[in-house]
């Protein structure tokens, strides 16, 4: 009796409903293989078009601090000696904006402007610019000489000079970032800052630096 009982055990046939389950798995793990496989590739593409819009992200926050940092040491200078000053100013740009482009020097595919503004004859106009790297970028408040378009309607006082630092760098994207962006062509990012002058002669500001290899104000 035991040996047919230990027989009888082994013989067993499988539950049908315990076949049906091992067979409704196969084709749920081959499934879920497939929809992984597909997905991986959009994964990458967003990991990878994030990647460029991050570094638009950082290029535009060094543009604003050197635009920042430049502002506030062009307002406290007393007198503006070109070449003198003005080289250390692009250079200091330039330290700020590191990595990211060049912003000064002859490989420079950004620019630094420094532009002093002033109320003359009841209009607002640039009273002189001055500027490192790249000739390619214009400001966008105008010309040595013109009419100065501030941004938000800003007033100059009347005796007073106002600097307007601009620091230019052009940034392509990625050819997957294009995908995220309005315009996929190469576009010119700008940090800008505007100060009045703490110098107690606000007035000899107006005029252009003078000509001299001597700094006055960074030396």
């Amino acid at each position: 009796m035991r040996s047919v009982r230990a027989f009888s055990s082994q013989a067993r046939p499988a539950s049908p409903r315990h076949s049906r389950r091992n067979a409704s798995r196969r084709p749920r793990r081959g499934s879920a293989s497939a929809e992984f496989g597909l997905l991986v590739p959009v994964l990458l593409l967003l990991a990878m078009a994030g990647t460029d819009l991050v570094n638009f992200m950082r290029t535009q926050m060094r543009l604003d601090s050197a635009a920042l940092q430049l502002g506030q040491l062009v307002s406290q200078c007393n007198r503006i000696a070109a070449p003198g000053d003005t080289d250390q100013f692009w250079t200091y740009a330039q330290r700020i904006v590191g990595s990211a482009g060049n912003v000064t020097g002859a490989s420079a595919t950004g620019a630094v402007v420094l532009s002093a503004v002033a109320q003359q004859n009841g209009a607002t106009r640039v009273m002189w610019q001055q500027r490192g790297g790249s000739a390619a970028h214009a400001s966008r408040i105008g010309v040595a000489g013109g009419n100065a378009a501030l941004p938000g309607g800003f007033a100059v006082p009347q005796g007073q000079t106002l600097f307007v630092t601009e620091v230019f760098l052009p940034r392509a994207p990625w050819s997957l970032g294009t995908l995220f962006m309005e315009d996929g062509a190469e576009q010119v990012l700008r940090g800008m800052t505007v100060f009045l002058t703490r110098a107690a002669d606000a007035p000899a500001l107006q005029l252009a630096p003078a000509a001299s290899a001597q700094p006055d104000c960074t030396g």
